[in-house]
């Protein structure tokens, strides 16, 4: 009996020796575990400091119109010859022309070397000033005044201001504008020109107040036409109540101390910078850059390069390779020129042959204005501003914990198991 006893106590002994040992094994492992715990959250502290420093780089439509161009009369010989298509029956237009400027401005040079116009020198959509007189081609106009000056534009040699003019030009895109219907028989430019034409002569007749492009039964055709009446008297009457304001002061702005700056993998990116214009009639603007060949891009609002201008109410982004910037004397200019459309002008164009009208020129000027700034010693943001870093290091701090409570229970006295 004795001896069953004693076999029973040293199996039950033994039994108890081996769970011991794997409850020391285990306690180990969880030791093994808790250190390597913390080494990894410590290892990751010291990454996320170094990837999110506090301070860890140092940063720092206008088309010249030309001085002559040469005719060119699409059809015919323009001589009191109507447009076949008139949109208000009873007004016609003289065959529209197009004007070519010298292909070799310094010698006056009008063809190439087969007697041709070069196409690449073609200039469209000129508007006439007399409606009265004839067109033809191989005229060569010669830029006069300015419409804003006091010129002649009636048979009486009356001399008068025409602001007006630029008014009506800066709007002939009518068919978007008034959303009409396109005729089978039409097109949008050709539909456009007809009305701004139509609107031109019209304007110039109240400037002077006479009958000089249109009779009065013409003018009570126009303005009774359900359609288009309409849209050309709101036309002229814009055009008599437009005002030169090329005396206002164009300048843009941009707020640097607005601008902020966050790290993206291997590059720095700005906030959205956005220009202000001084005044309302800031329509759009370009970026340029005096460093081309640091990988220094330009962006939209939604991360894409910039390609062509940016309208007023639009803002950029500049994106700076992290390498470019570790130079402490790291200095960026960055221009904006900014355009205005109180800036626009329209000449009159005073053909060789008084028997041809006068023309206008359908190409506008407009000054640019640049202002330059800088881009210099970006503050990056610090971890500890951002939720998600607080996230990350409250983790960190329980994973630590844990691995310290693990390391304590492993080490706990034998004779307390």
């Amino acid at each position: 009996m004795s001896s069953k006893m004693s076999q029973r106590t040293q199996i039950k002994k033994s039994k108890t020796k081996r769970s011991e040992d794997k409850i020391d094994q285990a306690m180990k492992d969880v030791k093994k575990i808790g250190i390597i715990s913390c080494c990894l959250i410590a290892v990751l502290i010291v990454v996320s400091i170094f990837i999110n420093p506090k301070e860890s780089y140092a940063a720092g439509f206008l088309t010249s119109v030309p001085d002559k161009f040469i005719s060119e009369v699409v059809n015919g010989d323009g001589t009191n010859v109507q447009v076949n298509n008139n949109l208000i029956t009873g007004i016609g237009l003289p065959w529209e022309f197009s004007g070519y400027e010298a292909i070799n401005a310094e010698d006056g040079e009008f063809s190439d070397a087969d007697g041709k116009y070069s196409k690449g020198n073609e200039i469209s959509f000129i508007y006439c000033t007399d409606r009265q007189k004839g067109q033809a081609s191989n005229i060569i106009y010669t830029k006069g005044g300015s419409v804003k000056g006091q010129i002649s534009l009636d048979s009486r040699n009356t001399m008068n201001s025409y602001p007006g003019l630029v008014y009506i030009i800066l709007n002939d895109n009518i068919v978007e504008n008034n959303s009409l219907r396109v005729p089978e028989n039409q097109t949008v430019d050709s539909m456009n020109y007809y009305l701004a034409q139509v609107a031109i002569w019209y304007y110039i007749d109240e400037v002077n107040q006479d009958d000089y492009n249109f009779t009065q039964e013409e003018k009570t055709i126009i303005d009774s036409d359900p359609t288009y009446g309409p849209i050309i008297k709101n036309l002229v009457d814009g055009a008599k109540a437009y005002q030169d304001t090329t005396s206002v002061d164009n300048y843009i702005t941009v707020d640097e101390s607005n601008i902020s700056y966050s790290i993206i993998g291997d590059y720095i990116e700005t906030s959205i910078i956005t220009p202000v214009g001084s005044n309302s009639y800031f329509d759009n603007y370009s970026v340029q850059l005096a460093d081309t060949t640091s990988n220094i891009e330009i962006l939209d609002v939604n991360g894409n390069p910039v390609t062509g201008l940016l309208n007023a109410n639009e803002g950029f982004k500049v994106r700076i390779p992290v390498s470019s910037t570790q130079n402490n004397d790291f200095n960026l200019p960055i221009t904006i020129v900014g355009y205005f459309s109180n800036s626009y002008d329209a000449y009159v164009y005073i053909p060789d042959n008084s028997e041809a009208q006068r023309a206008l020129l359908g190409k506008l000027e407009r000054v640019s204005t640049p202002t330059t700034f800088y881009l210099k010693a970006p503050t990056i943001p610090t971890p500890n501003t951002s939720s998600t870093s607080f996230l990350v290091y409250g983790i960190g701090a329980l994973i630590i914990i844990a691995g310290i409570v693990l390391i304590v229970v492993a080490k706990r006295p034998k004779n307390a198991k």
